[in-house]
């Protein structure tokens, strides 16, 4: 048998909505082996977000476990979660959730400082990523002077720079253009390859399911692979 790069075990979440309980997963099971570029589909309200959630270690499910390679994850402390996010996760978060008193440069750098990078270099590399996705004539930006798409590709900057090892992915084309969006998938999709990182992409976007390793449909609680 070989190396589980990554498993989600019998994962149960369920919430409340008025006085009535809502299963969104019931024994859900997901493996993965190797790092790859994954979809995830469903009609909203399927439970997409929280999949990335708790595989983001900002949700706790139910019950459950979760794996990566030889770690427990959901026994985590919170200052341990914290450390792990930090070193180890990517998040493009469907809202973008940009600090809206830092630059465009500066929110772009922020992982790398947080990992311990001096200031200078992090915006050397930021800058870098800013011209990747096509945004160097916002260097100095507020967020808040930045179209809606404009503020997604710097969320998809920040997520990536830092090289993590689990890059999630919540409709990161999904304010974009046509046009942007393949270029920015692409990007997305090319830099995960390159430094081997285990991409899990929830998205709407139906014409980007045959560019990715595989894709998986939230149905009635359980991923099924398509």
């Amino acid at each position: 048998m070989g190396l589980i790069l990554f498993e989600l075990l019998d994962i149960e979440q369920k919430y409340v909505q008025g006085e009535l309980p809502v299963n969104v997963f019931k024994n859900l099971k997901f493996k993965i082996d190797k790092p790859k570029n994954i979809g995830i589909i469903g009609p909203s309200g399927s439970g997409k977000t929280s999949l990335l959630n708790i595989i983001g270690l900002i949700e706790k499910p139910k019950s459950g476990k979760y794996f990566y390679k030889n770690l427990n994850c959901l026994l985590f402390n919170n200052i341990e979660k914290t450390e792990f996010r930090k070193k180890n996760i990517g998040y493009i978060f469907q809202n973008n959730q940009l600090l809206e008193d830092f630059t465009v440069q500066e929110n772009i750098a922020l992982p790398l400082i947080l990992n311990g990078e001096s200031y200078k270099t992090a915006c050397k590399k930021a800058l870098s990523f800013l011209k990747l996705f096509g945004l160097e004539n916002r260097i100095k930006f507020k967020p808040g002077l930045l179209s809606g798409g404009e503020q997604q590709r710097v969320a998809v900057a920040r997520a990536m720079i830092k090289k993590p090892l689990i890059l999630l992915a919540d409709e990161p084309t999904g304010s974009l253009d046509d046009i942007t969006a393949e270029i920015v998938f692409k990007n997305i999709t090319d830099l995960s390859k390159k430094n081997n990182t285990l991409t899990i992409i929830a998205t709407h976007n139906i014409k980007f399911i045959s560019k990715l390793d595989v894709c998986y449909k939230i149905d009635r609680g359980q991923l099924i692979e398509i």
